[in-house]
């Protein structure tokens, strides 16, 4: 490692387990600790936050090791608030496969806890996504997540059934009523 390099780690205050996850982009440390030195903000969790939003940008496949990483960083980063939008950030990148998602929401239960109605509803979007199922509505309906539900009401692969229920057990009033327009609507089963 070099001096500037050094320099810039301890200024910036990324930690040797930065260096050691990987997840380090050595063009943008050396433009972050520019920006820093040129009078830029001195709140070094935006640049990590940075660092961390422009690794989730890369378009390779995201490897299990890496994931770790990525949840060890944050949940040792001295600025929570940062921290808890990264993991939030990682939640909902599509170069998660589901697997890796459902990897994350098993991680440490304590970080994660504030992020389960995202999970959940990440988890549920995708999965919607690929298929319409009895048992993937099931689930939706169950959550009372009202995001998905108003998603799922106008869904040209939504069954009749899966109509039905979501007028009957939809997570309020609005998605119950467009439900029930939706499964009234004799055209839509023709």
């Amino acid at each position: 490692m070099t001096q500037p390099e050094s320099e810039a780690l301890e200024a910036l205050d990324y930690s040797e387990a930065w260096i050691e996850s990987g997840l380090m982009d050595d063009a943008l440390l050396a433009e972050q600790y520019r920006r820093f030195r040129e009078g830029g903000t001195r709140k070094t969790g935006r640049y990590r936050a940075e660092m961390l939003a422009a690794w989730l940008e890369r378009a390779e496949t995201i490897e299990d090791a890496q994931i770790d990483s990525y949840l060890a960083l944050t949940a040792t980063d001295p600025d929570a608030k940062l921290a808890a939008a990264a993991v939030a950030q990682l939640i909902q990148s599509p170069r998660l496969t589901l697997e890796q998602l459902e990897r994350v929401a098993r991680a440490d239960p304590k970080q994660m806890r504030r992020h389960e109605a995202l999970i959940r509803r990440t988890y549920l979007g995708r999965r919607l996504e690929a298929e319409v199922s009895d048992e993937l509505m099931d689930r939706v309906i169950d959550s009372r997540d009202t995001a998905i539900q108003t998603k799922l009401v106008r869904d040209a692969r939504l069954s009749r059934k899966h109509a039905e229920a979501l007028a009957r057990r939809g997570a309020n009033p609005t998605i119950r009523a467009n439900a029930m327009a939706w499964f009234q609507d004799k055209k839509a089963w023709s």
